[in-house]
C-alpha cells in the first residue's frame, strides 16, 4: 500500500470514527445525566440520614436493611432507613445508567453493543438477584 491510499484509509477511519462520536453522544450525555442525578440524590438522602442521626443520637446500622424494612424505616423517619435507602439508591444507579446505554444502543438499531449491554445487564441482573438470598 503506497502513502496516498494509506492516507485515504486514514482520513476514512477517522471520518468514520467521527460520525460515531457524533451519534453516540446524545446517548453519552443521557447516561451522564442520570448518573449525574442519581449520585446528588443518593448524596442527599446520606447526608439527611447522617444529620438526622446526629441531631436524633441515633445509632447507625452495621449493614443496610432489605428493602421491604427500609422503606418503612423511612416513613417512620428513623436515620438509618434514609441511610439504607441512600446506599440502596447508590447501588441501583450503574443498573439504571445500564438501562439506558441499552435502551439507547436498541433505538441506534446497534445489534453488536445492544447484545453486549444485554449480557452486561444480565450479570448485574444475576448479582443483584444472588445477593439478595
Amino acid at each position: 500500500m503506497d502513502d496516498a491510499a494509506r492516507a485515504q484509509t486514514e482520513r476514512q477511519a477517522i471520518a468514520g470514527f467521527e460520525l460515531r462520536a457524533a451519534e453516540m453522544a446524545p446517548l453519552l450525555a443521557r447516561v451522564g445525566a442520570v448518573l449525574r442525578w442519581m449520585f446528588r440524590i443518593g448524596a442527599g438522602l446520606l447526608v439527611l440520614g447522617i444529620a438526622l442521626a446526629l441531631l436524633r443520637r441515633e445509632p447507625l446500622g452495621a449493614r443496610v436493611d432489605p428493602l421491604a424494612e427500609v422503606i418503612p424505616a423511612v416513613l417512620a423517619g428513623h436515620a438509618s432507613g434514609v441511610i439504607d435507602l441512600a446506599i440502596l439508591w447508590l447501588m441501583a444507579a450503574p443498573v439504571v445508567a445500564t438501562v439506558v446505554v441499552l435502551a439507547g444502543f436498541l433505538r441506534m438499531r446497534d445489534r453488536r453493543y445492544s447484545i453486549v449491554t444485554g449480557l452486561v445487564l444480565a450479570v448485574l441482573a444475576v448479582s443483584i438477584l444472588r445477593a439478595l438470598r
